[in-house]
């Protein structure tokens, strides 16, 4: 199929410029839902196509990747990715001096269509409410935070330069919210903007990388008792020269059972070990964006990660790793196998050679003996047929005797029975 090179290049170029950043000249909130792809996202179109033609507003156009719409008091976002589809809401207000805006994390003072973003018509994986204020509270302590972002633990840093701070939850509260709460000092509105897409995108690819470790907690066991078949049927290979050919048989057909189950795991998990390293080479990226510095007081966001998302990734990296060095080990036993099974052919081919040439020489005896035989009876009959014409030949007047003809007949005709029977062993 011929591709347009102009589409093709004005279709790459509007995909740098499609998720335009959002400029922040005063405090606001950024609300994402995240909805993993499990199907066709036509159902998810409809039902925000529904909810901006009652709104009065144009509908996403077909195949669209990214739309925004402003609407009275605040903007809706829709942005379909590989794996995922967000739709978010941000709300602008004007500057603060300090702290967040009243109705922070608080969803029955807001002016956003929250309870409607739930229902929509797909798995809802993450959603993430971020806070954008002034200037961070003097005096703020580590208890303050965790009781505004109803968090088990805390980790916050400073960024651009200690231009503003982020705190973290990596929690859900009971509303179902990851908590983030972002206090700007100084930052312009571009640079905010900027930051507020990548801390938004680091807390959401920071949920989907550990999407990676659910898989290897799925199929670890599975994997842990193909590794334990695999290493007994090696062990055993050392002792399968003497064995019977069914019981080689019976190790393939073992072995080629784990290495389909292996497979199983491997089509099952592979693309999800990738999407985990390349989500969690994201969020390292997002982080160093941010250009952190360390808030007095609280644990920062990479130690944070590095601690409780690390280990994960790890996990990750190790079952990848094991399913790798699994596929080979399978691959070699089935190597020695498969030697195995052309040393019983070879060991069959010889047995058959031998009983063949077995055979060969028992018939040959058998033909000599025939032959000899053939000889005899031929000599016998011929002798036979002499004395019958001696009988008609008026031998007493000759003086010879019937019996003296008969034996000196034998030889001769078992000499020509003999020739006879060479000369045609020597023509086939």
């Amino acid at each position: 199929m011929m591709i347009d090179g102009s589409s093709l290049r004005r279709n790459l170029s509007d995909e740098l410029h499609a998720r335009a950043f959002n400029n922040f000249s005063g405090a606001g909130r950024f609300v994402r839902f995240v909805y993993l792809i499990d199907g066709n996202t036509e159902a998810l179109i409809q039902y925000v196509n529904a909810f901006l033609s009652a709104e009065g507003h144009t509908l996403i156009p077909a195949g669209s990747k990214f739309a925004t719409f402003s609407l009275d008091e605040y903007s809706l976002e829709y942005e379909r990715h590989t794996e995922f589809v967000s739709i978010s809401f941000i709300q602008k207000t004007d500057a603060l001096d300090t702290g967040l805006l009243s109705a922070s994390y608080d969803e029955s003072k807001v002016p956003l269509p929250l309870e409607w973003a739930r229902r929509a018509p797909m798995s809802l994986f993450h959603a993430i409410w971020l806070e954008i204020g002034g200037k961070s509270p003097v005096g703020l302590t580590e208890q303050n935070m965790l009781d505004l972002m109803e968090a088990r633990a805390v980790a916050a840093n400073q960024f651009s330069d200690g231009a503003a701070e982020v705190y973290f939850a990596f929690d859900i509260d009971k509303a179902g919210f990851s908590r983030v709460a972002l206090y700007n000092s100084s930052m312009t509105a571009s640079r905010l903007g900027r930051a507020v897409q990548r801390i938004v995108e680091l807390e959401t690819y920071r949920l989907l990388a550990l999407l990676g470790f659910a898989t290897v907690r799925e199929h670890e066991s599975k994997l842990d008792a193909i590794a334990k078949r695999v290493g007994v049927l090696t062990n055993e290979l050392g002792d399968q020269i003497n064995q019977p050919e069914s019981h080689v048989e019976s190790m393939l057909s073992n072995l080629s059972t784990q290495a389909a189950d292996l497979e199983g795991i491997y089509s099952n998990a592979s693309y999800r070990m990738a999407a985990t390293k390349a989500y969690d080479s994201i969020v390292l990226n997002r982080l160093e964006g941010l250009r952190v510095s360390r808030v007095e007081g609280f644990q920062g966001v990479k130690g944070f990660l590095n601690r409780r998302m690390l280990p994960a990734i790890d996990s990750c990296r190790a079952f990848s790793e094991r399913l790798r060095r699994l596929s080979e080990r399978i691959s070699r036993a089935g190597d020695l196998l498969q030697t195995q099974t052309e040393m019983i052919i070879q060991r069959q081919n010889r047995d058959l050679l031998i009983s063949m040439n077995s055979r060969a020489k028992a018939q040959l005896r058998l033909q000599q003996t025939v032959e000899g035989l053939s000889i005899a009876a031929v000599t016998y009959y011929g002798a036979g047929l002499v004395g019958f014409l001696g009988m008609s030949l008026p031998l007493d007047s000759w003086g010879i005797d019937l019996v003296t003809i008969k034996a000196v007949s034998i030889p001769v005709i078992a000499s020509f029975v003999w020739l006879t029977i060479r000369r045609v062993k020597q023509s086939k």
